[in-house]
């Protein structure tokens, strides 16, 4: 049987402008997409059978994502993640990732614009990486690209 497996090149991240408009966020390099946890909530009593612990499943986090990216000084990325952070709002983001065929696989979902941390090395190119906590719930699903 032959592989499924494919490269990222062609995956794409947007960010609302604080307009209501999702910007392309140029250059990306890495991304990492929402990891879904459910927080395990002890239910465990005096009776609980054999003098184990009992859980429940509790609340879902799908935590903080992080986007690595080529960064130009004072370009409209920069600019953009800079104003998100200031401001502190809620964000909608979506990362399209390519797939074999004519369709993309879209995540979609609101963050809070956390870090901006920029690398400037000697004999490389820069960058930077964005953080963000996801806050509500993740979409996902199949799209024309």
């Amino acid at each position: 049987m032959a592989t499924d497996a494919q490269i990222g090149m062609g995956a794409a991240v947007s960010l609302d402008n604080a307009s209501g408009s999702l910007t392309l966020l140029g250059e990306p390099i890495t991304i990492t997409l929402p990891n879904p946890q459910v927080a395990d909530v002890e239910a465990t009593h005096f009776g609980s059978p054999n003098r184990r612990r009992e859980y429940i499943a509790g609340l879902i986090e799908d935590g903080e994502v992080t986007f690595g990216f080529n960064y130009v000084p004072g370009g409209p990325v920069d600019v953009l993640i800079m104003a998100a952070i200031e401001d502190g709002v809620a964000r909608t983001m979506q990362v399209d990732i390519p797939r074999k065929g004519t369709t993309a696989y879209r995540f979609s979902f609101e963050v809070i614009v956390k870090g901006w941390e920029k690398t400037v090395p000697l004999e490389d190119r820069l960058t930077a990486v964005l953080t963000a906590r996801v806050t509500g719930p993740v979409t996902a699903g199949a799209v024309a690209p």
